[in-house]
Parts: C-alpha cells; sequence; structure tokens
C-alpha cells in the first residue's frame, strides 16, 4: 500500500518538476550538449534529493521503531551527501580544469 500512493504522490511532483524545467530559460549554451545533461540531472536530482529527505524526516518524527530511525537517518544522510556532490561538481571542474567559466556556472 506505501509503495502504490508512493508512485501517486511522486509522478505528478516529477511531472512538475519536468514542466518547470522545460519553461525555465537555461543560460547553458546550446552548442554544449553536456552542460545541458549536467543541468537536468543536476534539477531532478535536487528535486528527489528533496523528496527523500522529507520522507526520511517524516519516518524520523513518527516511528518509534529504532530500526527504521536508524535506517531513516542513513537515508538523510545520503541525501545530504548526494546533493553536496551534485552542486560542488561544477565548482570542482572549475578548479581542476582552471577555466573561469564551465557551461555558464
Amino acid at each position: 500500500m506505501k509503495g502504490a500512493r508512493a508512485k501517486q504522490i511522486l509522478a505528478p511532483l516529477m511531472l512538475f518538476a519536468l514542466a518547470g524545467l522545460a519553461s525555465a530559460e537555461l543560460v547553458i549554451p546550446a552548442d554544449q550538449p553536456v552542460c545541458r545533461l549536467y543541468g537536468i540531472i543536476q534539477v531532478l536530482g535536487t528535486v528527489a534529493g528533496v523528496l527523500i529527505a522529507a520522507y526520511a524526516g517524516f519516518i524520523l518524527a513518527s516511528s518509534n521503531d529504532i530500526n527504521e530511525r536508524n535506517t531513516a537517518k542513513q537515508l538523510l544522510g545520503g541525501v545530504v551527501l548526494g546533493l553536496i556532490i551534485i552542486w560542488i561538481a561544477p565548482l570542482l571542474v572549475k578548479s581542476l580544469v582552471g577555466v573561469a567559466d564551465v557551461c555558464g556556472w
């Protein structure tokens, strides 16, 4: 039952995120498809991360089982680490390559 409810909630939210991405004005040059792909991954990863973090927070707030709470804490830690990696990647590429601008970031 939980999986079906999650799919009912997640599908419209992902559609909403894709609609926002399609209507947003991207500053990424059209001749750099890798940058466009990274921008899409960044947006979808952030939306998914926020949703998963909200789910883990709900489990932490509502569960009395220690195992469920520990699993939710690990999930929350993974989300935080993943979001840090997604958002720090352009800065890391800039510093490693030594350029002033990577894909408009």
